[in-house]
């Protein structure tokens, strides 16, 4: 098992031996960052975001020993390889999750869905679940344990998870799937025992999802404002508390790429704070924040 997240010390300012202080945001380079990360991204930033992107960038100035955000803005946007625009939007991404949260969407999924598609046939070959906005992998993997529990075990190890995230550093610690062992409190005892292994000396509290969900789960980076990088349609889409961070043109936007992904009579879930209410779309409403194609 290897650590889930290596914290590391801002880096020294070359030649000099000492850190390297942070300048203060102006309101022009707040507005020139924030705009690249609209465009680029999708994600808006309010004003109120200002002390979080210098706090959170200044890291990144440090590590480069640039003396402005300017100088930094003007690296990012010079980087042909797009190396530098990934780890500023790695860096502004928020990820909040944990297993089995919003729980009704989960039960909905092992009591309702998932016998009703059983009994009707459609489980026999596979399905293929997306978890947008995957964040550290907790989602994903509730969904692959809920696969494992509504169904036999040959048609769950047909299915596929795809997960994806706009942050490389989380997906890099979800590939992994090692979480401190408090972290499984929401889900049921017997899935904690049947789906994780524990860690041992040194890896004493934590816990380890194991491999025969990982094979379930396929992990790659995406952006929500992007076509999605792998074909076909899924059956079922949660993209959970994600889209409360863009503007109502993305939105609309994001939305008609999940009705577009989604084979017909695919499900839509997302979260509790979020609501279609107010954008134009083709799904049907089944309960709040569950909406069919």
């Amino acid at each position: 098992m290897q650590p889930q997240i290596r914290k590391s010390s801002p880096a020294e300012r070359p030649g000099t031996g000492a850190l390297a202080t942070v300048p203060p945001l102006s309101t022009r380079e707040f507005d020139l960052i924030r705009e690249l990360v609209q465009r680029r991204a999708g994600i808006h930033l309010s004003d109120q975001k200002r002390e979080l992107v210098q706090a959170r960038l200044g890291k990144l100035l440090r590590e480069a020993g640039l003396a402005s955000f300017q100088d930094y803005y003007r690296r990012v946007i010079h980087d042909r390889s797009g190396a530098e625009l990934t780890r500023l939007l790695d860096a502004i991404s928020t990820n909040q999750t944990a297993f089995w949260r919003e729980p009704a969407h989960f039960e909905f999924l092992l009591r309702e869905l998932l016998p009703a598609w059983r009994r009707e046939g459609r489980t026999r070959e596979g399905l293929r679940l997306w978890s947008a906005g995957c964040s550290s992998g907790e989602e994903p993997y509730t969904l692959a344990m809920v696969l494992w529990e509504a169904l036999p075990e040959a048609e769950a190890r047909r299915c596929t998870v795809l997960a994806s995230d706009l942050n490389t550093q989380v997906l890099a610690a979800a590939k992994r799937g090692i979480y401190a062992a408090s972290r499984l409190t929401p889900l049921p005892p017997e899935w904690r025992r049947r789906h994780f292994l524990k860690g041992v000396g040194r890896w004493e509290g934590y816990v380890q999802v194991k491999p025969r969900l990982r094979e379930l789960v396929h992990f790659f980076r995406h952006n929500l404002t992007e076509p999605p990088s792998f074909t076909g349609t899924v059956q079922v889409i949660f993209c959970r508390n994600v889209m409360i961070y863009f503007e109502r043109e993305t939105q609309a936007e994001v939305i008609r790429t999940f009705y577009e992904c989604l084979t017909p009579g695919g499900y839509l879930f997302i979260g509790h704070s979020e609501s279609l209410c107010n954008l134009s779309h083709r799904f049907a409403y089944i309960r709040p924040t569950i909406y069919r194609k």
